[in-house]
């Protein structure tokens, strides 16, 4: 199921492709498992559109994606450094993660988080209206949901401040309305969950808000372990 926090031992296996986004770097690069050990993942040197190969700063975070047959597992890790395997293969070393999300392809999971929010209705002439404060339901890598106390258009655009994203700070950004659904509160009152994906999220910025719902993720399940014990 999408969303399903999974051990890596149990996914990453040698020869697996990969897909890489360094910090701070819009383009997506391709490599493959090379070896895998207990703290270390060694995958192929990855080039970029102009073949040249890729070496980040040792330390940097690296967004990854293992392919799977039917979706993608996605974890973050740290580059370490370069080497060549058996004195030939130009590699990059990364740490090994303790669990992989996985998803399907071209998915990003929505996470259950609580944070402010001031947006702005924009009008079909372009007319930005008042401020609006509210609450996040959930967020994702390329979108979020709030609530409303009136309906929105579906394909009318807002301008959206998302406060306190921990390595983000404030998000202000544009987004298009996707959904809009009516939500009853009891029976006379209610309120609407509007659905909104950003338009032109850098990349740097999507990891980072991933890698903070990774975390969200990981501290939920841990406290239900926990829980049960």
């Amino acid at each position: 199921m999408a969303g399903e926090i999974i051990k890596a031992e149990n996914v990453l296996k040698i020869g697996q492709r990969m897909e890489f986004f360094v910090d701070n770097d819009e383009e997506r690069y391709t490599s493959r498992i090379e070896d895998l050990t207990a703290s270390r993942i060694v995958a192929a040197l990855p080039v970029n559109k102009k073949g040249v190969p890729v070496i980040p700063r040792k330390g940097s975070k690296v967004y990854a994606l293992a392919v799977g047959d039917q979706c993608r597992y996605r974890f973050f890790a740290t580059y370490l450094g370069s080497a060549r395997l058996d004195e030939r293969i130009p590699v990059w070393l990364l740490t090994f993660p303790e669990t992989v999300e996985r998803h399907q392809n071209r998915e990003f999971v929505r996470v259950r988080v609580d944070l402010r929010v001031r947006t702005r209705l924009v009008a079909d002439d372009g007319t930005i209206g008042n401020p609006i404060e509210t609450r996040t339901i959930d967020l994702s890598g390329n979108g979020v949901a709030i609530v409303m106390e009136a309906p929105v258009k579906v394909d009318s655009h807002m301008a959206l401040e998302i406060f306190d994203i921990p390595n983000v700070g404030i998000l202000e950004i544009m987004g298009r309305v996707a959904r809009c659904q009516r939500v009853m509160l009891d029976d006379e009152h209610a309120v609407y969950h509007v659905g909104v994906l950003f338009e032109h999220l850098p990349r740097r910025t999507s990891n980072a808000i991933v890698r903070y719902l990774f975390s969200v993720q990981r501290r939920a399940i841990a406290k239900g372990i926990s829980g049960n014990l």
